[in-house]
């Protein structure tokens, strides 16, 4: 069993409310992502830095948390602007693995490569943000696992 639920506090986050509706209805949609859903564990910040918005997920193995702010004890924040970050539920999900190799893919890595997109936690976190991609990527294409 999976839950996905945002904490009082950030019921009035637009942010918060719209990526966990998104996630809860991707899990819903894709059950296939829910084996890496319950794998998830620890804190991942999220800030979208042009409307000066932050949320924190924590996840506890099948549960997720959406909060309002930044986690001081995170293990990947990501910082972008919105639409960026809407960008990440476009990622596709090739091969049972996030897709970085096709038109949304490059997009998200020429951000990178700019700074205009930032990950704390890229490096020592890579299989957390691996399935954190998948659980919030809507999209997928042929050979998807």
């Amino acid at each position: 069993m999976h839950v996905v639920k945002v904490a009082p506090d950030a019921e009035n986050v637009a942010l918060a409310v719209m990526l966990a509706d998104l996630i809860r209805a991707n899990l819903e949609q894709k059950p296939d992502r829910v084996k890496d859903f319950m794998r998830l564990k620890g804190k991942v910040s999220i800030v979208a830095d042009d409307a000066d918005v932050g949320v924190t997920f924590e996840f506890d193995k099948g549960t997720l948390t959406v909060k309002e702010g930044l986690a001081p004890d995170f293990k990947l924040q990501i910082v972008a602007d919105s639409l960026t970050l809407m960008d990440l539920a476009n990622v596709t999900i090739k091969f049972g693995m996030p897709w970085f190799f096709d038109e949304t893919g490059f997009a998200i890595q020429k951000k990178l490569l700019k700074r205009e997109m930032r990950i704390a936690g890229l490096l020592t976190h890579t299989f957390m943000l691996m399935r954190l991609s998948k659980v919030m990527s809507v999209a997928s294409a042929s050979g998807t696992y």
